[in-house]
C-alpha cells in the first residue's frame, strides 16, 4: 500500500492506496467515521476494513475528507465530504479501467456516506455499513437501488443502536429494494475496541465480501 495525493475540490486528498495484482480486480472505497469526532483514515476500524477488501484482492483506498489531518481545507458539510467521496470514487476507477466491479464501506457517519454515494452511483456493485450513525434519521434521499449489503454491529452497543439497525433494515428493504444482511459481534462496542471484536468484525466482513464477490450475484 502507498500514500497518494488526490487533487480534491479545497486542495489536495491524503489518500491510502493498494493495488490488487490482478488488473480487472474489483474495487473498493472505504469511509471513515464523523471527523468531528476525531474519526480518520487510520482509525482503527477503518484500517481492518481496508485490510478486509485488500486481503480478499480488491484494489482498495481509503481516504481523510477534507481538513482532517493532511487532507487540505476546513471539515466540511455533508455536501463537501460527499464530493471528496465522489473524486476518490472517480481516481480509484480512472486508475482501474478493466475492472467493473466497485464496493464501498463506511463506519459510522461513513455508513451514511455508503448509502448516499450508492443512490448517486449505480455501478455500485456492493456495500458494508459497519456501526452506522444511529443519530440520523432523514430517509429522503432513498430510491429503489435493488442490491445486497451488510449491516455489521456489536451486541454492546447501545439499545437504541441496535433497535436503529433493525429499522434501518426494514427502511432499506421498503424505500430502496435493498435486501441488508445483519452480523452481530458478540460483546462489541459501536468502535470495536477489544482487539478480538476488531478482529472479528474483520474477518465478518472479509467473508461477506469474499461470498458475494466469488458467487457474482451482485446486481
Amino acid at each position: 500500500m502507498v500514500d497518494i495525493i488526490i487533487a480534491g475540490e479545497s486542495g489536495k486528498l491524503h489518500a491510502v492506496y493498494h493495488k490488487a495484482a490482478a488488473p480487472a480486480a474489483p474495487l473498493a472505497v472505504v469511509l471513515s467515521g464523523n471527523p468531528r469526532q476525531k474519526y480518520h483514515m487510520n482509525d482503527r476500524v477503518s484500517y481492518a476494513m481496508f485490510r478486509a477488501f485488500m486481503d480478499i484482492g480488491f484494489s482498495v483506498l481509503r481516504f481523510n475528507y477534507r481538513g482532517v489531518n493532511d487532507s487540505d481545507g476546513a471539515i466540511g458539510t455533508t455536501a463537501d465530504n460527499m464530493l471528496d467521496i465522489a473524486t476518490v470514487i472517480d481516481w480509484i476507477q480512472n486508475h482501474n479501467e478493466d475492472s467493473d466491479k466497485i464496493w464501498l464501506a463506511g463506519h459510522g457517519l461513513g455508513a451514511w456516506y455508503v448509502l448516499q454515494a450508492m443512490m448517486r452511483r449505480p455501478e455500485v456493485s456492493g456495500f458494508a455499513l459497519v456501526s452506522p450513525d444511529a443519530s440520523i434519521s432523514d430517509f429522503a434521499f432513498l430510491s429503489p437501488r435493488p442490491n445486497r449489503g451488510l449491516l455489521l454491529q456489536g451486541t454492546g452497543e447501545t439499545d437504541d443502536a441496535k433497535a436503529f439497525g433493525a429499522h434501518l433494515t426494514q427502511v432499506l428493504k421498503k424505500q430502496a429494494q435493498i435486501d441488508l444482511e445483519t452480523i452481530r459481534v458478540k460483546g462489541a462496542d459501536a468502535n470495536y475496541s477489544a482487539p478480538v471484536d476488531l478482529r472479528q468484525m474483520y474477518n465478518d466482513l472479509k467473508a461477506y465480501v469474499g461470498r458475494e464477490n466469488a458467487e457474482d450475484k451482485l446486481l
